[in-house]
């Protein structure tokens, strides 16, 4: 099966980011000279959000919307982010317009990008800035030179950068990071947010695509011969992002899972991935041995129609990665599977109440062993994730069996431990 490896543009950004960004990090803050502003509520009009890297984590900030309506509610909130996280955005209301940076053109055009886009953001005149990146320096020196009347950001010991901000605070890695965005809006660490505002069962708000995006994703489905119209979907998504690969079930087991699925239940087993994606896909659905009952999407739709098509499925199994809070923002029961990562950090949320999560996590003695402030570069003792390949196709059957069970408790529920 093909190895899928970190696009170039974005492992050359995160080593410019790690040792020159440190350089220049240290140096605007020693030049730095201001004060935050004292801003009353009715004094801001305009809110700017900075999240570059991981889909998930901006559907996972999206929490704040409404926190920041009830902060000051007179302001436009806007967002800038990478090109390729753009059309999750479209889907909040909340959010007036998005700046985009393209990184997938190579490092030169990202920093023509970068310049362009924080003149635009200058003649804006922002009253507030809320850097979301938790360890990269760009977003802190994004931040400084966009020049709001006032910027938070997280900070950590020997990071510099939140010496960039006029509002620095500690990122807690005890607690979600839906709950780590809420307490940088609050910008007090002695008086933090509520918890339950990120444990409640509303608590992620939901996205909802246009019924073109699902005639389109159904047209897909049922031009392929796998498409049986009475079964219910379940999802499988085998991929993780750029920024942690190791964050991947090994593809033999997934395509364990993909044949046991297609075998022995009546359902139609989808799975997904973006087109860069699209040939490791292809090889772990070949892998399963049953590839003509397998409905493969992965580069044929956008991500407003992978929204339509978790509306309408019954289960999504994937691993830690932006898809998993996709899913769960549409409503959808999930299946995750966590290793290198906490759930303690990026356990899935709930948008309705009826809701279900199950998630896998080994909680093994070396786990985690990839940590935020360390530019999510893993640390693994073995030679291959031993966090992922304990987790069994069987007891993620089980799991799956479970959800599509109307007599299925509702929550979330984790499964620890050694699994058979």
């Amino acid at each position: 099966m093909r190895v899928a490896h970190p696009r170039r543009p974005y492992a050359v950004a995160l080593w410019i980011d790690r040792w020159i960004g440190t350089a220049i990090c240290a140096l605007l803050a020693v030049v730095k000279r201001r004060s935050p502003e004292t801003l009353a509520s009715g004094d801001v009009g305009k809110v700017l959000l900075l999240k570059m890297w991981g889909m998930g984590s901006i559907v996972l900030a999206s929490p704040l919307f409404e926190q920041i309506r009830g902060r000051y509610p007179r302001a436009r909130i806007d967002f800038v982010t990478l090109r390729e996280n753009a059309p999750i955005l479209e889907l909040y209301p909340q959010l007036e317009k998005t700046f985009t940076i393209d990184l997938g053109r190579g490092i030169p055009r990202f920093l023509l990008d970068t310049v362009g886009t924080i003149q635009a953001i200058r003649r804006e005149r922002y009253d507030v800035i809320l850097d979301l990146e938790f360890f990269t320096r760009f977003s802190a020196i994004f931040s400084l030179f966009a020049r709001a009347r006032r910027s938070h950001g997280f900070s950590a010991k020997g990071k510099w950068r939140g010496r960039l901000h006029d509002v620095e605070v500690p990122f807690n890695a005890y607690n979600h990071v839906a709950q780590n965005f809420l307490d940088l809006l609050q910008g007090d660490p002695m008086d933090p947010v509520d918890e339950v505002l990120v444990t409640r069962a509303d608590a992620l708000p939901g996205v909802r695509a246009p019924q073109r995006a699902w005639d389109n994703c159904e047209r897909i489905l049922r031009e392929d011969p796998a498409w049986k119209p009475h079964d219910p979907i379940v999802v499988v998504n085998p991929n993780a992002g750029d920024m942690a690969l190791e964050r991947r079930w090994p593809p033999e087991q997934v395509a364990e899972l993909l044949r046991h699925l297609c075998a022995q239940r009546r359902v139609n087993v989808v799975v997904t991935g973006s087109k860069a994606e699209r040939e490791y896909v292809e090889s772990v659905v070949a892998a399963s041995g049953t590839p003509q009952r397998i409905l493969n999407l992965a580069g044929l739709i956008s991500i407003v129609e992978l929204v339509a098509l978790f509306e309408h499925a019954a289960v999504c199994i994937t691993n830690d990665s932006g898809p998993l809070h996709i899913a769960a923002a549409a409503g959808t029961a999930t299946v995750a599977l966590f290793g290198p990562e906490t759930p303690t950090l990026y356990g899935p949320l709930r948008s309705r109440d009826a809701q279900r999560h199950v998630v896998h996590y080994q909680r093994l003695a070396c786990s985690p062993c990839m940590f935020v402030h360390d530019n999510k570069v893993l640390s693994c003792w073995f030679a291959q994730a031993k966090c992922m390949t304990g987790i069994t196709p069987k007891a993620v059957l089980a799991s799956v069996d479970a959800l599509l069970s109307p007599a299925a408790g509702v929550g979330l529920r984790a499964i620890d431990g050694p699994q058979s």
